[in-house]
């Protein structure tokens, strides 16, 4: 090891110096010296043991009180016998810090032949008083470490096995209305629910609270939020009883000029210390739009006298936040259309209407929200579209074809000139 670590220290000092004229180089004082070519202890040794470790990484899901083990090959790769006394390495890093003790190793030690194999099961105990969260440790089974020009507050050893532990908790509240999402128009009001169902043997208390999280826009880039925070309103209890379901219910009331992005969370401050941040949130999202008051305009010229047909279809209306978001009051408008045909003349023209189509998006129950999963209808309308065509008889000239949409954010035409 001494030669790559050698090695490395010259090519580090090499790097400082190149590009510079003679005489152009730097004074390095003796104590900068000593550390770039001072390695760390363990490091020095001109050779390291080989081992073949297998699996080389292992990752637990458990929870506070079990345990689980699991089974590591080592193979000796060596021209001799060698003896492997494995150790646990905890990083003295990291949020949650696991525990020695936590883990155990067996055999402890054991002399392994040249060219055979070793089994070592290794067991995880998790304490019942153990925190949610990622743990890591290292099962070194020499105490062989890379190589470094620098010294490294952590060793990376060579022959370690890699474990990371996930311990988790059920939650003892269940969010039962995962986001809220909608497009909401200005000038009216809306209200939604959150709901909460406690599995715990006992009261958990909540205070539910409004945050915000950058706005960004469908193009990227920040954006001003559309709705202030005063427009929304939250109305909750202060506790949830033992195995019973609340509602936390979040009114909204749209400022008649709003417009735009609105992206924020209800932290809902469950009582329950191993409920992360994040877990403890309900996302909402709004898309702020306002009906248009200017039809839209579409010219075309026909260059003989021909039938004229349009049709015109909105875009698909999902309601309030599909899946889960829901809306009080009155039921959501149908999209519907106003549509004039100007002829050359400057006049309006009349139109027929030869089909009028409703069509809907229809699940039976697979994106249900979970509190309406006992519900006795499996049929679910998720979406309503609306096309209407028409026809007008056409003469030489240029036209001009107006639509104001109503209760739809957007919709698709087409002119067909001739049968």
């Amino acid at each position: 090891m001494k030669k790559y670590a050698s090695i490395l220290t010259a090519m580090l000092i090499l790097s400082m110096f190149s590009g510079m004229a003679a005489g152009s180089l730097p004074v390095i004082a003796a104590e900068e010296t000593a550390l770039i070519a001072q390695v760390p202890a363990g490091e020095q040794s001109e050779n390291f043991t080989k081992l073949e470790i297998s699996p080389r990484y292992g990752n637990l899901r458990l929870q506070a009180g079990e345990d689980k083990e699991l089974t590591v090959t080592i193979k000796n790769k060596e021209k001799k016998a060698i003896s492997v006394k494995p150790i646990v390495v905890i990083a003295p890093y990291g949020e949650y810090m696991m525990e020695k003790e936590w883990i155990t190793i067996t055999p402890d030690s054991v002399e392994i032949p040249e060219g055979a194999s070793q089994k070592f099961t290794i067991k995880t105990s998790i304490p019942k008083d153990a925190s949610r969260g990622y743990y890591n440790a290292q099962v070194a089974f020499s105490d062989d470490v890379m190589p470094n020009p620098y010294p490294t507050p952590f060793p990376n050893y060579i022959n370690a096995f890699q474990l990371s532990v996930d311990v988790w908790a059920p939650l003892k509240v269940q969010i039962m209305t995962p986001y809220i999402s909608d497009q909401l128009e200005a000038g009216r009001d809306y209200d939604y629910e959150i709901k909460l169902k406690n599995t715990a043997d006992q009261a958990i208390g909540i205070n539910p609270k409004l945050g915000s999280d950058p706005s960004y826009g469908p193009f990227g880039g920040m954006t001003t939020p559309a709705l202030p925070d005063d427009a929304i309103t939250i109305t909750s209890p202060k506790s949830i009883p033992a195995g019973a379901t609340e509602t936390v219910k979040i009114h909204v009331t749209v400022p008649g000029d709003a417009k735009g992005y609105y992206n924020g969370y209800v932290d809902l401050g469950i009582d329950d210390m191993s409920v992360r941040d994040w877990e403890g949130r309900v996302n909402i999202n709004f898309n702020l739009w306002k009906q248009p008051t200017e039809p839209f305009t579409r010219s075309f010229t026909l260059n003989k006298e021909a039938p004229i047909t349009i049709e015109v279809s909105s875009a698909y209306n999902y309601g309030y936040g599909y899946p889960y978001g829901k809306s009080g009051g009155a039921k959501t408008p149908e999209p519907s259309f106003e549509t004039t045909l100007i002829g050359p003349d400057g006049k309006q023209v009349d139109l027929t209407v030869t089909k009028t189509v409703t069509k809907g998006n229809v699940n039976m129950g697979g994106d249900r929200p979970p509190w309406e999963i006992d519900s006795e209808s499996i049929y679910q309308e998720n979406g309503i579209q609306r096309i209407e065509t028409y026809k007008a008889k056409g003469s030489t000239g240029e036209w001009k074809l107006k639509v104001l949409p109503r209760n739809t954010q957007g919709f698709d035409y087409s002119i067909t000139i001739g049968e």
